[in-house]
């Protein structure tokens, strides 16, 4: 325990100021970036690097920022991590990043260890939150951490995003559940309860909000403001949803990679029947959206002349079936070894 705690604290430090460098490049270049998650929650929730792990250094910038911040990053010894973030290499077509979508752009320093995730939206579009961009630059607030002070979402902001952050990923981690508790421990007192939930049901999220206060309370004895706590306890539904993440959280075997039960979850923790339909829909354009547009890749595998640019719009959900059958045969190979 003491070991790891040590190589904790090592860890943390050396990201923090990597952190650091990243925040003053892309000020030197006028581009106003916010870090969120990572080291900023643990100074400003835990209050104490050393009580959190993390590994991504999440860096929110607005949309018209988000080629130049990741080329900033590829000239300093980042590599793309992603397809999407092979198109900040080889294009200059801003109106790419509004036609792909892509929430976040993944950038890696591997001899370091260091993953940089470049976010201009909080969530995939197909979840429709999105929270008012110019209050959400206007609420930001001062954090002072490793001798420096940054700017980084209210918590009011925070505690949304980060129920939300929990519920896409289905609650996967404990860490997220503690850090609900740890965000309410030290803001609950600052938080106006009525106008989170006011915005939590603008924008159709009000059950993964209120799933992630329930795990806070149930899993971590977080206390609650009596009239929040009774409100959530009357939706049956949370309660539901509750049972199944303490199951898959405490299971002796993980779920088999796949995006039918995601789907599921996600429908479970809308609130209305016409945001389950527009979630619904939004997904499946993404994801035809996602198999069907040509990338650098493309490209780069099969280059053609200009007039025949339509033919790559059949030859990409070609090449992602064959990459992604072939995992899956490997995946069953291994599997099938692995039981003799």
């Amino acid at each position: 325990m003491r070991h790891h705690y040590r190589a904790n604290v090592q860890d943390s430090f050396f990201r923090t100021a990597e952190l650091l460098k990243l925040l003053a490049l892309f000020q030197s270049h006028g581009i106003k970036a916010i870090p969120f998650k990572g080291p900023v929650l643990a100074a400003s929730a835990y209050r104490d690097f050393s009580l959190r792990q993390f590994s991504d250094l999440d860096i929110f910038v607005e949309k018209r920022h988000i080629f130049e911040a990741g080329r900033l990053l590829l000239s300093h010894g980042y590599q793309s991590g992603s397809e999407e973030g092979d198109e900040l290499e080889h294009d200059s077509d801003h109106e790419e990043v509004a036609f792909l979508g892509p929430q976040f752009y993944v950038f890696v320093k591997p001899e370091r260890q260091i993953r940089v995730d470049l976010q201009w939206r909080i969530t995939e579009s197909y979840f429709a939150f999105s929270l008012d961009r110019e209050g959400l630059w206007e609420r930001l607030v001062p954090v002072a951490f490793a001798g420096k002070t940054v700017l980084t979402f209210a918590p009011k902001d925070m505690l949304l995003i980060l129920c939300v952050h929990g519920s896409k990923h289905r609650w996967e981690r404990l860490k997220w559940i503690c850090d609900v508790a740890e965000l309410l421990r030290v803001s609950k007192e600052e938080i106006d309860w009525g106008e989170i939930q006011q915005e939590a049901s603008r924008q159709g999220v009000e059950r993964m909000f209120g799933l992630g206060l329930f795990l806070a309370h149930e899993f971590l004895g977080t206390n609650l403001p009596k009239e929040i706590f009774k409100k959530v306890l009357a939706d049956g539904a949370t309660k539901s949803v509750a049972q199944q993440v303490r199951k898959r959280l405490f299971a002796q075997t993980k779920d088999p990679p796949g995006d039918a039960k995601k789907v599921i979850f996600y429908l479970r923790t809308k609130d209305r029947w016409q945001d389950r339909l527009q979630f619904s829909f939004c997904y499946l354009s993404q994801w035809l959206r996602v198999m069907v547009t040509p990338t650098s890749i493309e490209r780069e595998v099969l280059p053609l002349p200009d007039p025949f640019f339509f033919l790559y719009y059949f030859f990409r959900p070609l090449r992602l079936t064959v990459k992604h059958g072939w995992i899956a045969l490997t995946r069953i190979y291994k599997g099938s070894d692995s039981a003799k």
